[in-house]
């Protein structure tokens, strides 16, 4: 450590700060000089590139680069080190008043006393500001806007609109009283000269004069900036030094100590064993089985190795198949083809998140490489840090002897629960978690929170999460960067409805952009929807093979700097057959589409039947299973109806009726959702002997539960044979007599189907699916009148007419159908329209990330309220629900914790992680009027503890107080919680 010359003989621009913390009274400050901090970044760039970003990813910048990968290296080291410039600035320098009187005395830098906080790094950029230049010398030639937008602070928005981006760049020249000129200028000049030469960046700035970086390029770029950024940042890993003394290190061995010091798990490299093992050696070893491969898990695998490059592969198969056994065994042959270094597994709910997290971890205890050490693994859910599992997996943390590491709490919970933000410039402390033997799976203690997240291996998460790589949103570059290094598994794609799938049609444009392979799951897959996965994926290909860096074709942006031409050539897209084979297995590769058939197996019959609307039909018609023995499930389509149907069957058998729908608070839908599994999952766990289990549609989607009995509402027919696929599911178990076959009932119609007159489904699934596909259901199940419905064949020939143009239904049906259509199609076209005002554009669509986020949405990684954009919303909320009796504030007694809960002070971590535990959704229609709103806001707003706000958790959460009998106010409705029944709202 050196102490800085004395005044007269100090270099002004050596006083420049990055880190400058306030001290406690007495003692010394300590901070990080700019200089020291931009090296460390542009140091840590190279090992996030040379130890981490992984060959695709690394591939994507290169082809930009002429193909040189060591071009690519330093034109990434280069953006990092420039990417604070924006510091050396009065209007940065200038918010700590003892940094800034320094440096006026030590340095001789003037400041006006209009200077402000917020200067962006890109201005600087379009100023004079060249190695070796000082004061006046004109702008860089040929300096492209791409550069700049990768270098920009990365806490700041892009200008919207042409003009703003040129206004912003022009005014650096006259905003002197932020930037400041004279001294400052020469400051930043020598900044510039210090860093670059002290990194070996001379050749990386004349590379930028021939390199033309795509859009793409950019993404990936400024994501691993960040993540530089981030880790330089952060003073456990990069220490501090007292003020005015500067670090004698050179930059290399300090970014080797932090990263070292950080010790995120090395990528993992997969085996060639996948590209020629036998499957079912494959299958057997990955997930501990002692059976073969079936016909479609060879298939899988075979698609995957026939792959020329990088593409999308389309698994439809019957439930309950092994299409997350056949995934898996494919998503590492790809890995292993490609260099990818994990899978991001999505999901459509929370509940089939947590369910698949142990499959998918088990696989990935499983599984060789030729890498060493730990191996990373998150799940990202908004309740994931609830996941016990995931909570009790290793974080791997090395002991240092920093400041900043004083006091670590070696049993401290996941950061997902909110306490660990490395991205600002702050000292930040990090959990440390526990330790344990090297090379296992482990939830690093970095990976594992909300920003940082992607930057895990592999991740299980609901779908969302993929999603929001299509928001335009801050920070989703660094979603982009960590599923450039995945392979991106998809599961149950035909839940995303059409808000849902504007988002995923242009995620998978991105994807195919980097060249990211994509394995898209369902059992039910419309003809259309297969065609736009298919179309958004070769439209993401054709944007990266179209782009080209040659430099006789380019054009010039308003700035006047050159950019590489996108072609415009839109030739058509490749044809998916359309046919009813099934399974089958759809392969999009180098624009080639290649379908595989695999044999049926052994069909499966069930009867479909009609249940009357009478009050008493339900009872009558599950009475005959369930007192023989056998367990039914009843689906309904609303939350309301559901609790009237437990109800209703609770009086008749009491404690043998459970239920279990999504407004529980998350205490108790994850006690629910365990239940469920153990109970009714595969092998003889739990006793389900005489159990009936009402439901709502979380019980359709991925778990792998069996019942004899299947009451369902109607719903979509992909929907409805969803839910068919809970009915019977294992056929080695034995049923009871009244079970021996597969029985499905009917509900949720006025009456059963008829030529003469139009059935009106129930209102409540009107408004969860509109009228037009249950109408069109409710023809084709009518055609089952009198003989089974066959599985797995009819599933794609019902599936296909159900979504398609056909007429169906007789003539008495064909005006109400016609009205339905119409109402569905506005609804759709609505929808289609409204989804895409915060979608970010598509690859190839424009040169520069400058304006990337326009209508930009948000804090994407940390905001719950802006993560349910890529959802249609239904005006619902979550409420904290606690109880307020003369004591104070307590948790509902299912907790069977007595611990108060203080208005006044800041939950500790415990407590916060129970609070957490006890948030529960609020249905969408209590705010369904201006006036219901204001009130319920009104209520709910007394409930405001300001120090709760300062918890990433609570901050801004509302809370709703219920008194000893867990009933309460909330605007014009009265509310109370059940444990067992869940959140009650009436009027």
């Amino acid at each position: 450590m050196t102490t800085l010359a004395p005044t007269s003989d100090i270099e002004p621009w050596r006083l420049v700060w990055a880190k400058a913390p306030n001290p406690k009274p007495g003692e010394q400050r300590w901070w990080s000089p700019l200089h020291t901090h931009l090296t460390d970044t542009g140091a840590v760039v190279r090992l996030v590139w040379d130890e981490w970003l992984g060959r695709p990813a690394r591939s994507v910048v290169a082809a930009d680069c002429g193909g040189d990968h060591d071009i690519a290296r330093e034109i990434a080291a280069l953006a990092g080190a420039l990417h604070d410039i924006g510091k050396a600035t009065r209007a940065f320098a200038g918010q700590v008043p003892e940094m800034k009187s320094e440096m006026m005395h030590r340095g001789g830098f003037a400041w006006s006393s209009e200077a402000r906080e917020g200067v962006d790094s890109r201005k600087l950029l379009a100023r004079p500001c060249r190695p070796g230049d000082r004061g006046k010398a004109p702008r860089r030639p040929g300096r492209p806007d791409a550069e700049r937008a990768c270098v920009r602070r990365h806490r700041r928005r892009s200008p919207r609109r042409p003009a703003d981006r040129r206004r912003t760049l022009n005014e650096a020249g006259t905003a002197t009283r932020y930037l400041g000129d004279g001294e400052w200028d020469d400051a930043r000049s020598a900044l510039v000269d210090h860093v670059i030469t002290r990194l070996g960046l001379k050749d990386a700035i004349e590379s930028l004069r021939t390199a033309r970086l795509s859009d793409a390029s950019q993404m990936l770029l400024s994501a691993v900036i960040v993540m530089a950024d981030w880790i330089a940042s952060n003073a456990e890993y990069f220490p501090l030094v007292p003020a005015w003394h500067d670090s004698d290190d050179a930059p290399d061995a300090r970014a080797r100590r932090g990263w070292d010091a950080l010790a995120l798990p090395r990528p993992w490299q997969a085996t060639a064993e996948s590209l020629t093992a036998d499957p079912s050696d494959l299958l057997r070893a990955r997930f501990g089985v002692d059976f073969e491969a079936n016909e479609v898990q060879r298939l899988a695998v075979e698609s995957a190795r026939a792959m020329p490059e990088p593409g999308l592969l389309l698994i439809e198969a019957v439930m309950g198949v092994g299409k997350t056994e056949a995934s898996l065994l494919a998503a590492e042959v790809l890995a292993a083809r490609f260099g990818f270094s994990g899978v991001f597994y999505g999901l459509p709910t929370r509940a089939t998140a947590d369910a698949m997290f142990l499959r998918v971890l088990r696989w990935w205890e499983n599984l060789p490489g030729d890498d060493e050490g730990d191996r990373g693994v998150a799940l990202r859910h908004g309740t994931a840090s609830l996941n016990e599992a995931y909570r009790g997996l290793p974080r791997r943390r090395a002991v240092t002897t920093t400041r900043s590491a004083e006091n670590i709490d070696d049993d401290a919970p996941l950061a997902s629960d909110g306490y660990v933000d490395i991205g600002r410039d702050v000292d930040a402390p990090a959990w440390a978690g526990r330790r344990g033997a090297a090379g296992g799976v482990v939830a690093h203690h970095w990976t594992s929170g909300r920003k940082q997240a992607s930057f895990a291996d592999s991740v299980i998460a609901t779908i969302d999460h993929e999603l929001l790589a299509a928001l335009a949103s801050r920070h989703v570059v660094l979603r982009h960067l960590g599923l450039a290094r995945q392979v991106v598994v998809l599961d149950e794609i035909h839940a995303a409805d059409t808000w849902m799938f504007v988002y995923l049609a242009r995620a998978l444009e991105w994807l195919a952009r980097y060249g990211v392979p994509v394995i898209a799951m369902s059992a039910t897959l419309a003809p259309d929807q297969r065609r736009q996965l298919v179309e958004a994926y070769e439209k993401g290909r054709r944007a990266r093979v179209s782009v080209r860096a040659d430099t006789t074709s380019v054009l010039r942006d308003g700035a006047g700097l050159l950019q590489p031409r996108v072609p415009k050539v839109k030739p058509s897209m490749p044809e998916v057959p359309e046919s009813d084979d099934y399974p089958r297995l759809t392969t999009l590769a180098g624009g080639v589409v290649t379908t595989r058939s695999a044999a049926r197996g052994a069909a499966r019959e069930v009867d479909i039947e009609w249940l009357s609307n009478a009050p008493d039909a339900l009872a009558r018609a599950v009475e005959p299973v369930v007192a023989a023995g056998g367990c039914v499930l009843v689906v309904r389509n609303t939350v309301r109806r559901a609790i009237e149907t437990y109800r209703e069957l609770r009086d008749v058998w009491g404690e043998s009726v459970s239920l279990t729908h999504s407004r529980f608070v998350a205490f108790d839908r994850l006690r629910n959702d365990d239940w469920l599994r153990e109970t009714f999952g595969p092998g003889e766990v739990g006793d389900r002997r005489g159990r009936i289990v009402v439901a709502t549609q979380v019980a359709e989607q991925s778990l792998d539960v069996d019942f004899d009995l299947l009451v369902t509402d109607l719903a979509p027919i992909d929907l409805v044979l969803q839910r068919i696929g809970r009915l019977q599911r294992h056929a080695s178990r034995s049923r009871p007599a009244p079970a021996s076959r597969p029985r499905c009932l009917i509900a949720g119609l006025d009456r059963p189907p008829s030529v003469e007159v139009v059935p009106a489904p129930e209102r409540g699934s009107i408004t969860v699916y509109g009228e037009h596909h249950l109408l069109r259901t409710a023809s084709l199940l009518a055609e089952y009148d009198g003989r089974p419905l066959t599985l797995p064949a009819d599933v794609p020939v019902l599936v296909r007419r159900c979504y398609g143009a056909e007429p169906l239904g007789p003539e008495s049906w064909q005006s109400a159908m016609a009205e339905a259509e119409i109402a569905f199609r506005k609804t759709q076209s609505d929808a289609e329209h409204n989804a895409t005002v915060y979608r970010l554009r598509a690859p190839g669509e424009a040169t520069s990330l400058l304006g990337l986020l326009t209508n930009e949405s948000g804090e994407a990684e940390t905001s719950a309220a802006i993560a349910k954009q890529v959802r249609q919303a239904d005006g619902g909320f979550e409420v904290v629900v606690l109880v307020n009796d003369e004591d104070g504030l307590r948790l509902l007694p299912q907790f069977k914790d007595d611990r108060p809960v203080h208005r006044d002070v800041p939950p500790d971590r415990d407590t916060e992680r129970l609070l957490a535990r006890s948030m529960v959704r609020v249905p969408g229609w209590v705010v369904g009027n201006e006036s219901w709103t204001d009130q319920v806001l009104d209520d709910l707003s007394q409930n405001y503890f300001r120090e709760w706000q300062r918890s990433p958790v609570l901050g801004g959460q509302l809370v709703l107080l219920l008194n000893r009998e867990l009933a309460g106010r909330m605007g014009p409705f009265i509310v109370a919680y059940d444990a067992e029944v869940g959140l009650g709202v009436e009027k």
